[in-house]
């Protein structure tokens, strides 16, 4: 066998003179050879990987388990699946039974057959079992033809739900309502490729870009309404616009053609995609400072509902004596908290394929989990309109907060903390008197009371003693 010889050089003493080689052990030469494959097969791998993670359909990331809610409630779904990761769920089962009814209703109401409807899925199988991890084994374990089938249901069982004919279906629509269905399709883990929804809306005209707007307008509430463009555009391709200056302050207004890889990453850049790359590309320092909602108030900064087309505003301006900071608007339930839950996710897995700062959601939560350290902070969210929603103060409060111990930070978030860290260290003069009068303002409030009550005692007397 041939063999090579591992050395390595050990010091007797002080000075390299005094070095010597000793013989570790001998090393095949076959060996060495296939390490070197191997190391460079598998950087080969990972690179075509990363070349491709934007299209992808990723797992929920490890390290943000810990907003996925009580047993997984936010990643994991509870009535339907959609593509192979939890296909398997027992729970799931009887929503199968479903999808094959509404790829009937759906072949049949939009006139055409289930044969030609599943030969269009079948030209992009293969590209979309590329869009899921091969090792993974609720994927490896699937067959070309039962991943072919999964495609076929899944994708006419999505648009089957956004055509919502409940007169000619009330059948479906009886098994297919609920809030459930609405959190469980737009679940990280729980996607099919958008080549699949494209391929049948070719010949099926279903609108998804308008289902997706209509979800986003009604789960985020206040928004001013910007002129929607998207249903003018090529179908499948959704417009991005990207205006005023850019970093090195020349002018710029473009429409970026985007394909979503799916509809959470479609949900995503509906509430995004507006913003100007200026507003995206704030550069930021990581700072170990925060402020809750309260604090803020004490110091004059008063917070305000964001009134911009897109969401995720985190802008803080300056006054003349005092200072301002407004935020989107957000309605939070149980379904919007697993859509937000799921963007961020969806930001901590494909951040790295955005030019700019991918981490908009991520840090708009981040701002919203600092502002909360009690139950008033929430309230006073409330009292400003900037937190809408079913949960009680306690149950926004835990979310909130645990969500600001997990998420990924992005650049606006720390941009945001500098920009009020600024606003106290230019105003120091005004914020102390504000501070103390918002402080003790109960008790100036009773003093200057009881002082009007003595002047009016005391001009009475003097009235009367002049009378006398």
């Amino acid at each position: 066998m041939d063999a090579g010889t591992t050395t390595i050089l050990i010091h007797d003493g002080p000075t390299p003179a005094q070095e010597r080689a000793i013989l570790i052990h001998d090393v095949p030469t076959q060996e060495i050879l296939a390490i070197d494959e191997r190391i460079a097969t598998t950087t080969e791998r990972l690179e075509a990987d990363f070349e491709n993670v934007d299209t992808k359909i990723h797992r929920f990331p490890r390290d943000l388990r810990g907003i996925g809610g009580d047993n997984d409630r936010y990643i994991a779904p509870s009535v339907v699946a959609i593509g192979p990761y939890h296909r398997g769920s027992a729970h799931l089962q009887k929503m199968e039974e479903v999808k094959h009814a509404a790829a009937y209703h759906l072949c049949r109401g939009k006139g055409r057959s289930t044969m030609e409807v599943y030969e269009k899925v079948l030209s992009v199988v293969g590209a979309a079992r590329g869009c899921y991890d091969a090792d993974d084994p609720s994927v490896a374990g699937v067959s070309d033809a039962d991943f072919a089938a999964m495609m076929f249901l899944d994708g006419c069982f999505l648009l089957q739900y956004m055509v919502g004919d409940a007169a000619r279906v009330p059948m479906l629509q009886n098994r297919m309502t609920g809030p459930s269905v609405q959190k469980d399709i737009f679940l990280l883990e729980n996607q099919i490729p958008w080549l699949v929804l494209e391929a049948l809306t070719e010949f099926m005209s279903v609108d998804v870009h308008g289902f997706v707007d209509r979800m986003g307008d009604k789960f985020f509430p206040g928004k001013a309404k910007a002129t929607n463009c998207w249903r003018r555009m090529q179908r499948g391709c959704i417009p991005a616009p990207t205006t005023g200056t850019d970093e090195r302050g020349g002018g710029s207004s473009s429409f970026e053609q985007y394909k979503p890889p799916h509809l959470l990453g479609l949900l995503r850049f509906k509430q995004v995609g507006r913003m100007p790359e200026r507003e995206v590309n704030y550069k930021g320092f990581p700072l170990s400072l925060s402020s809750s909602a309260v604090e803020l108030a004490q110091i004059g900064v008063r917070l305000t509902r964001s009134t911009q087309p897109w969401f995720g505003d985190t802008s803080v301006s300056r006054g003349h004596l005092f200072g301002k900071l407004s935020l989107s608007p957000v309605f939070l339930n149980d379904v919007t908290a697993s859509w937000l839950v799921n963007m961020a996710a969806l930001e901590a897995s494909i951040a790295a394929s955005f030019e700019s700062d991918g981490f908009v959601v991520s840090s708009y939560l981040a701002v919203l989990a600092m502002l909360m350290d009690r139950k008033e902070d929430v309230h006073m969210l409330r009292e400003k309109r900037v937190l809408h929603g079913t949960l009680s103060n306690k149950q926004a409060l835990g979310f909130f907060k645990d969500l600001g111990q997990n998420l990924c930070f992005g650049r606006r978030y720390f941009a945001t903390l500098e920009q009020i860290e600024a606003y106290k260290r230019n105003r120091w003069v005004c914020i102390v008197p504000y501070k103390f009068v918002y402080n003790n303002f109960k008790v100036i409030a009773a003093v200057l009371s009881i002082t009007g009550v003595l002047v009016g005692i005391f001009k009475t007397l003097l009235s009367l003693k002049h009378r006398w």
